[in-house]
């Protein structure tokens, strides 16, 4: 295709690639190239299991984003470690929104300039994200087609409904080579999963009530204490949505009376959100919230299945309410192209630079993180992505038991009872052990990788949480009794919640990412013991063992204890 009628960009056009003291350079394209290939999101093969709907109308509207250059990557890398580093200059120093961009990414005259060309293309800027790592655009299929040269394709899924794709690897003008590194979104094929799960067999309509998960996990007496999360917002990251109605009705079912309505936020903000097979996981997420921290601000920002976590997260930063986030969506680590992994893993390493908190459930299909149903099979041993992200809190399962008056007895590392379903854990192939990730039962040699997860909460649905939400093709709500670690990491977001309320109540702070804070606490154990140690069950692969093990981490919280604590060591730095 004719590229005659692109401009050159004349910030692209010096000689050299270099990120130093805030500038960037960037080398020209040969003269003998008239475009190259960019990555896209997934391969071009059809997916297996869709129907063809031929191809996609001309002028339907496609929304995707362009996927920045960041220069300055390496330095980010070492300055996110040391920001959990008491050497390093950079120790506790988060950073504001926007400040990465400006360390670490594209000039902005270079980024106006890659939104001009898009503009002559008739691709119109909806978004730019600040920290300068995307370009959400829109444009007719028309016009996508000819300015990066394939040919969009409709098809339909019989869960999800239809959606779109390139037949081939798109193709960028040489002038724009040097600013972006490909585009995510062409292809909407739905691949996230929600980690939820519901008891195999049937069991009494029961599940773990706000007074139950209190006196399990020691909250009781931070709520008899009024920290209940006033105050404080939680966002939860979202690929379905629920009905107002359904919340109510949890609220009345549990006898949560006053609190917040949870909010909800469209990425992007013409999103229009249609309820489908995972709204039951957006109800599980946000009555864990609501049992373990009742007042807190829920902020549901709900988007595309397709788009991935980078353009939500980053929605969540620039709106700068939460620093807290939960997260129970994810798919095999193995499957996740390394493009859309760039995107995603941009956002929650800024999230971790501004000292937020993201939690993220470690799957439930054990150590075969691909394994994406009961029966089908696929055991190749892979955690679950994003949650071996080490900017991120990776949360295992369990399954609990509790004494006749309902405090804590025990725990074992959830496994279901046909071997395919369980606790997520393991080794990434993606990324390094973080500096900070020390325990009894981590590997800690030299180029081991990360390993997850952290910590663990109650997962097994056979004693889940009860859940109210009406399921698809139902008129009105019903009791359920739900879990996975999808329940485990609002838990522990909740949980943290609390925290929070509680370091700022005693003037400490700020709390930070509370990833690294975790380790740096086990390394001193305490009477009480801030962390239940699970010693029983395993991962399908892994057993859990005394101190961090791969079903568990380094455990579940007895939640007063660990606030007690992380404000004494905030107190004391």
């Amino acid at each position: 295709m004719s590229r005659a009628a692109h401009r050159p960009l004349a910030a692209l056009a010096m000689a050299g690639a270099v990120a130093l003291t805030g500038t960037w350079v960037a080398a020209a394209p040969s003269a003998d190239e008239a475009g190259r290939s960019i990555p896209g999101d997934a391969s071009i093969a059809p997916p297996a299991g869709r129907t063809p709907a031929g191809a996609t109308a001309a002028d339907e509207m496609i929304t995707f984003d362009v996927v920045l250059q960041v220069p300055g990557r390496q330095q980010l890398a070492a300055f996110l470690a040391g920001l959990h580093d008491p050497s390093s200059a950079d120790y506790r120093r988060y950073l504001s929104v926007g400040d990465l961009g400006q360390r670490f990414g594209l000039p902005g005259p270079v980024i106006d300039e890659v939104v001009e060309r898009l503009a002559d293309a008739g691709l119109e800027l909806v978004r730019r994200d600040m920290e300068r790592t995307f370009l959400t655009v829109r444009g007719t299929a028309a016009a996508v087609n000819a300015y990066l040269d394939v040919e969009l394709q409709d098809y339909t899924d019989d869960t999800y409904g239809p959606f779109h794709r390139p037949d081939r690897e798109p193709t960028i003008a040489d002038e724009l080579s040097h600013a972006v590194m490909g585009v995510t979104g062409l292809d909407t094929t739905p691949r996230l999963r929600p980690l939820f799960r519901t008891p195999l067999a049937d069991v009494p309509v029961g599940g773990l009530k706000p007074t139950d998960v209190a006196l399990a996990y020691d909250i009781a007496p931070l709520h008899a204490a009024g920290i209940n999360g006033a105050g404080q917002t939680i966002a939860i990251v979202s690929f379905d949505t629920f009905l107002d109605s359904d919340v109510a009705a949890y609220d009345a079912q549990v006898g949560l009376t006053g609190l917040p309505q949870v909010e909800k936020r469209f990425v992007p903000s013409d999103y229009v959100p249609v309820r489908g097979s995972g709204t039951g996981e957006v109800n599980l997420d946000i009555d864990v919230v609501r049992s373990v921290a009742p007042m807190a601000q829920i902020v549901d920002y709900e988007g595309a299945n397709g788009q991935g976590f980078g353009p939500i997260m980053s929605a969540i930063l620039e709106d700068g309410r939460a620093d807290i986030v939960s997260i129970s969506w994810g798919r095999c680590e193995a499957d996740k192209d390394a493009l859309s992994r760039a995107l995603d893993d941009i956002q929650f390493d800024a999230a971790f630079a501004q000292g937020i908190t993201v939690f993220v459930a470690s799957g439930d299909v054990g150590a075969y993180g691909c394994n994406h149903s009961l029966f089908e099979g696929d055991l190749r041993v892979s955690p679950d992505y994003p949650s071996a992200n080490p900017s991120l809190v990776s949360v295992g399962g369990t399954f609990l038991w509790v004494r006749q008056d309902g405090t804590y007895l025990d725990e074992a590392a959830w496994e279901g009872s046909l071997s395919t379903v369980g606790t997520g854990g393991g080794r990434s192939a993606n990324y390094p052990r973080p500096a900070w990730q020390v325990a009894p039962g981590v590997d800690i040699a030299a180029g081991a990788a990360r390993q997850i997860p952290d910590v663990a909460g109650p997962a097994d649905p056979e004693t889940g949480f009860l859940v109210v939400y009406t399921a698809i093709g139902e008129g009105g709500p019903s009791l359920n009794v739900s879990g996975g670690t999808s329940a485990a990491a609002p838990f522990w977001a909740a949980s943290t919640v609390l925290v929070r309320q509680v370091a700022e109540q005693q003037g400490v702070g700020p709390l930070g990412a509370l990833g690294p804070l975790l380790y740096e606490l086990a390394a001193t154990p305490t009477t009480p013991a801030i962390f239940h140690d699970v010693t029983r069950g395993g991962n399908l692969l892994d057993a859990a063992a005394p101190g961090w093990d791969a079903a568990t981490g380094l455990g579940s919280p007895d939640v007063t204890v660990l606030a007690n604590a992380v404000v004494d060591r905030l107190r004391n730095r």
